[in-house]
């Protein structure tokens, strides 16, 4: 039986819709987090959930770092380490994982190329029957501060239609914002879930 995380809600409702993907399946079931920040989801889904997260990201601070698996009280279990998706994917004999989630990792790619070769990876580090949450600020809404690859729904959605995948869930919301001693700009950032039919 699924072990619904707390109460508490830490994240947006686009983000808690993809989320919910994965606290639908029981607890102890194995999450990947790839580009997982300072481990902020992480945490929570191995917290409040009961799951085996392993979130990496390639720019992990060195303070989110577990140095290993914790074992959390609560039987979860956690593990923050500074990693690269596609390494992970192509080491022999990886496991698989229950849920895989690239949350704000995508408009990172660089290329359309590149966005396809990580979701190939979240693929096949996917067990069968492993929803793949995403998250990414897609083309619709130009950048007009710098120039940057912003990967579209269409790319997104052919590309895991290619692996077999199916479109179980997509939002968007629009958000206005600084950061980074950018001037104030506009994004449309997507959620969406994929399936195996």
């Amino acid at each position: 039986m699924p072990r619904r995380p707390a109460t508490t809600r830490p994240f947006n409702s686009h983000m808690h819709q993809v989320l919910d993907a994965v606290t639908a399946l029981p607890a102890g079931a194995s999450v990947l987090d790839a580009g997982c920040g300072g481990g902020a989801v992480a945490r929570w889904l191995a917290e409040e959930g009961g799951y085996d997260v392993l979130g990496i990201d390639l720019e992990l601070p060195a303070d989110a770092a577990t140095h290993g698996r914790l074992a959390l009280p609560g039987g979860g279990g956690l593990q923050l380490d500074t990693g690269d998706l596609l390494h992970l994917a192509a080491e022999p004999g990886r496991r698989r994982y229950d849920a895989v989630l690239l949350f704000g990792v995508l408009h990172y790619g660089g290329s359309a190329d590149a966005v396809r070769r990580m979701l190939r990876a979240a693929d096949r580090l996917a067990a069968p029957s492993a929803p793949i949450g995403l998250s990414w600020i897609c083309d619709e809404v130009p950048l007009t501060y710098e120039e940057a690859y912003l990967p579209g729904r269409h790319l997104v959605g052919a590309a895991l239609t290619a692996l077999g995948r199916t479109r179980a869930h997509s939002s968007d919301r629009d958000i206005t914002h600084t950061h980074g001693g950018s001037p104030v700009h506009d994004h449309r950032i997507v959620y969406e879930i994929w399936r195996r039919p």
